[in-house]
């Protein structure tokens, strides 16, 4: 029995052996790709798969109200025309290279587009207290930052942004809590939306001082999914790609506080503060934010 097995395992080995030599060698590691003349050749060397459609977002854990200690609401501003932020402000186009990369604006306008995004009105009159009470149309957006309508052979319209590059900030509420659970400062952000400059009234004439307007606002989780699949510039590394779901994960961005909730009614820095003291205020809350969370972890 012992001889039948290992003539077996002995025939077998040689048949390997055989099959090994009788290799393809038309297309070798390193060699030119085989192409057709119809083909498109690609322009990277390797092929990118860390920025892929099925990607997911990472999930939130989740927090009792148990755990959570302390929560304060904070109002941030993303200003674009800072170095730091250009990552979220090119392509001003909105999109570039058929599409591989978007900017901040344009990626939500196509969110929208595609109704994987819902956007809702800003309503002066209740400002962030319920950013999300009134829905908004996709018409009503262009027409807040100066897109035009065109009629299709079909009857239909299609819509065309022509503002876009007046895009030049982003306002974002979100919440820092301290949860017990896993003795960590977290922090979450709920909603974000543009801030269009209008620097031109309706007859043309240019303005002594730009108007800022909010065309929509949207729910930040919701868009999670869809900044995940798409990647955002890197300037320290080409073949670092990282997400737009990374970047504010990983609060890769600059930002000045503008708000925190308060007993006056979530109001403003600008509304009881002037000039170089908004930013002295704003400093003075980020120290807060960081002297809570330091006492937290002591006692």
């Amino acid at each position: 029995m012992r001889k039948i097995i290992f003539g077996a395992a002995l025939v077998s080995g040689f048949a390997m052996l055989a099959s090994g030599q009788n290799v393809n060698t038309t297309q070798t590691q390193g060699s030119p790709p085989l192409m057709s003349k119809h083909q498109q050749p690609p322009t990277d060397v390797y092929t990118k798969e860390t920025i892929i459609p099925e990607k997911k977002p990472v999930p939130y854990p989740y927090v009792r109200e148990a755990d959570v200690m302390w929560a304060k609401d904070v109002w941030r501003t993303i200003d674009l025309r800072q170095r730091m932020n250009f990552p979220l402000r090119y392509p001003i186009e909105g999109k570039m290279s058929g599409g591989d990369r978007y900017s901040l604006f344009g990626l939500l306008m196509e969110g929208i587009k595609t109704e994987e995004i819902t956007p809702y009105e800003y309503l002066p009159n209740i400002g962030w207290k319920d950013p999300f009470s009134k829905l908004t149309s996709l018409a009503d957006i262009y027409n807040l930052t100066g897109g035009d309508t065109i009629s299709k052979d079909d009857g239909s319209f299609d819509y065309v942004l022509q503002g876009t590059s007046y895009v030049w900030q982003f306002m974002i509420q979100e919440q820092w809590f301290f949860d017990k659970k896993h003795s960590v400062m977290q922090v979450r952000i709920v909603a974000i939306a543009p801030v269009y400059f209008n620097l031109f009234n309706e007859f043309g004439d240019r303005l002594p001082q730009p108007t800022r307007s909010i065309p929509f606002i949207v729910h930040f989780p919701q868009c999670r999914r869809l900044f995940a699949t798409n990647a955002v510039y890197n300037a320290n590394n080409d073949a670092q790609s990282i997400s737009f779901d990374d970047l504010f994960f990983q609060r890769r961005f600059s930002s000045t506080i503008i708000g925190e909730s308060n007993v006056y009614g979530d109001r403003k820095l600008a509304s009881y503060k002037t000039g170089q003291d908004i930013l002295l205020e704003a400093d003075k809350i980020k120290n807060e934010l960081f002297i809570m969370e330091h006492d937290l972890w002591e006692y």
